[in-house]
């Protein structure tokens, strides 16, 4: 019988060590990809090893929550967190408010002195001009006046 060879081979890269420090990357807000390259691995090692063992697998989904939740308090209060992350506190509410008001102040037209506001939006209707078409004939412009 032979003895085992030892020290041969490929070296283990994924030690539990890595594997903490990884974990840990990851539940403090690192993206895998960019855990992966601080810890030294290559990124699709985690995944690869976590298709293999569970409890790493388990660990790994709680710490990408962690991760998740973390990245998602860092983002500072305005109107993106009120309209994204659904963040209702009174910095988010006063910025969203603030920035619709203004993005409907921007978007009002002037009134004028001679025209009402009706009469202003009764000249953006542009006349469909069929001058050049004829019935029967093929006409692109003319297909599309009728279609719309």
């Amino acid at each position: 019988m032979t003895a085992p060879r030892r020290g041969r081979g490929r070296p283990t890269v994924f030690e539990p060590p890595t594997q903490a420090a990884y974990l840990d990357a990851v539940r403090h807000g690192m993206r895998l990809g960019d855990a992966a390259a601080h810890v030294g691995i290559s990124r699709v090692v985690p995944t690869r090893y976590a298709r293999t063992d569970r409890e790493f697998a388990a660990a790994l989904e709680e710490a990408r929550a962690v991760g998740a939740k973390v990245r998602r308090e860092s983002v500072p209060h305005g109107e993106y967190r009120y309209n994204v992350l659904k963040c209702r506190c009174l910095d988010c509410t006063r910025a969203a408010t603030t920035g619709r008001a203004a993005r409907r102040a921007d978007a009002a037209p002037a009134p004028t002195a001679d025209k009402s506001p009706a009469e202003e939006t009764a000249g953006d209707v542009h006349p469909i001009r069929l001058d050049r078409a004829e019935v029967g004939k093929s006409s692109t412009s003319f297909l599309l006046a009728r279609a719309s």
